[in-house]
């Protein structure tokens, strides 16, 4: 029993020195490569690829890589094929806009500092492809979203094979994807579509549209002829200031009716949803306003001046790129003091209005709606750039 144990373990070394000694019988030749690929992320709403660490150097290793395997003769490119994809966080048009910018994002990046990469570029047609994720039930976790912003450019290469020689390609490396903070959408937006990336052959430049301030007037005033007009200005994210002029000023003497009002207010607002900021979402404020007031009807008529304080609540949507709608109304605190007045002609002087008791002005504090609004708004914007030179 020991001398066939002692056989069977010579014959066990030997073979696994024959194993060792000879290469062919476990040496696999390596296959050679016959794409060259690099992948870069980009940040929420993002298309600049020096946006995210490690991008850079991932790029500048492919253009390594390409230029070492074009001086070999045997290589020749022979196709090139760019993929680019976003989260779901944006509308499907604004992410189907912002995949191509990240597709022409990373190709001016290879143009603008490889002529080899420049020149297969120009001389072979370059495939394109935007991938567009929608999640619409949710099911897709936001912790995936950072992997799911990138850009994959593939160059195919046909290796003709020696057999003297074989054509290796370094592994290179990978940016890593970093979890950031979410950022806001200019969907993206409100990135908005104001956020989005152009480019030259030479830099990456992000616009984004600032609003600058507002125009509008009260349609409910309009159709009943009083001139009116609001200007509003944002002062922080969430925080705005209105002027109002209120100026109806006609009068029918022969009809016995005036409608005579010089008015003025001022409005502090805030806005409760204005991540993006749009300004476009529910708001609350506090109007101040005066005036002098004529108003008659029939030869009675009143005569007077007022202020009050009123909160005010409203709410505001876009119907276009720079046009909003608005909706508000106000209740408060009202003081006015006031004389009546009947109009008559029997005088020497013609038609005068006569007041009741000139001496004597009444007083009233009460509290009173205010205001209703339904305001058409117009926008005045400024541009912003947000961006660099690429390195």
């Amino acid at each position: 029993m020991a001398i066939k144990i002692g056989i069977v373990f010579k014959l066990v070394v030997i073979s696994m020195l024959l194993y060792l000694t000879i290469p062919n019988l476990h040496a696999k030749p390596k296959d050679s490569s016959d794409s060259l690929n690099v992948i870069v992320y980009y940040p929420c709403g993002s298309s600049s690829v020096s946006k995210m660490p490690g991008n850079t150097q991932s790029l500048n290793f492919f253009i390594h890589q390409l230029d070492s395997l074009c001086q070999s003769p045997s290589i020749t490119p022979v196709g090139l094929f760019v993929t680019s994809s976003t989260s779901p966080e944006g509308s499907l048009k604004i992410n189907k806009t912002l995949a191509h910018k990240r597709n022409m994002s990373v190709i001016d990046y290879l143009n603008h500092n490889s002529q080899t990469f420049r020149s297969i570029s120009s001389s072979r047609e370059c495939k394109f492809h935007e991938q567009i994720t929608n999640d619409k039930f949710g099911k897709i976790h936001s912790s995936s979203y950072p992997s799911m912003r990138y850009s994959r450019v593939t160059l195919f290469l046909n290796i003709e094979k020696e057999d003297s020689a074989e054509v290796y390609v370094e592994e290179q490396p990978v940016a890593a994807v970093v979890e950031e903070q979410p950022v806001e959408i200019v969907e993206e937006a409100p990135m908005t579509t104001n956020s989005l990336v152009t480019h030259d052959t030479a830099a990456s430049i992000a616009t984004k549209s600032f609003p600058l301030f507002w125009v509008k007037t009260n349609l409910l005033y309009d159709l009943m002829t009083f001139v009116n007009a609001s200007v509003e200005i944002p002062l922080t994210k969430n925080i705005t200031a209105e002027a109002t002029l209120v100026y109806p000023w006609w009068r029918s003497t022969s009809r016995h009716k005036t409608i005579q009002m010089r008015y003025v207010a001022v409005t502090p607002r805030y806005y409760f949803n204005n991540a993006d900021r749009s300004y476009t979402s529910l708001f609350a404020g506090l109007t101040v306003g005066g005036g002098k007031y004529d108003l008659q009807w029939t030869r009675r008529g009143v005569q007077g001046s007022m202020w009050h304080v009123s909160p005010v609540i409203g709410y505001s949507h876009h119907i276009s790129k720079r046009w909003k709608m608005e909706y508000s109304a106000s209740v408060g605190f009202v003081h006015t003091k006031y004389q009546k007045y009947t109009q008559t002609s029997d005088t020497p002087y013609g038609e005068i209005k006569v007041k009741d008791y000139p001496w004597v002005s009444k007083v009233l504090n009460t509290i009173l709606p205010t205001s209703l609004n339904v305001s058409i708004v117009y926008t005045f914007t400024k541009s912003k750039q947000i961006g660099h030179h690429e390195e």
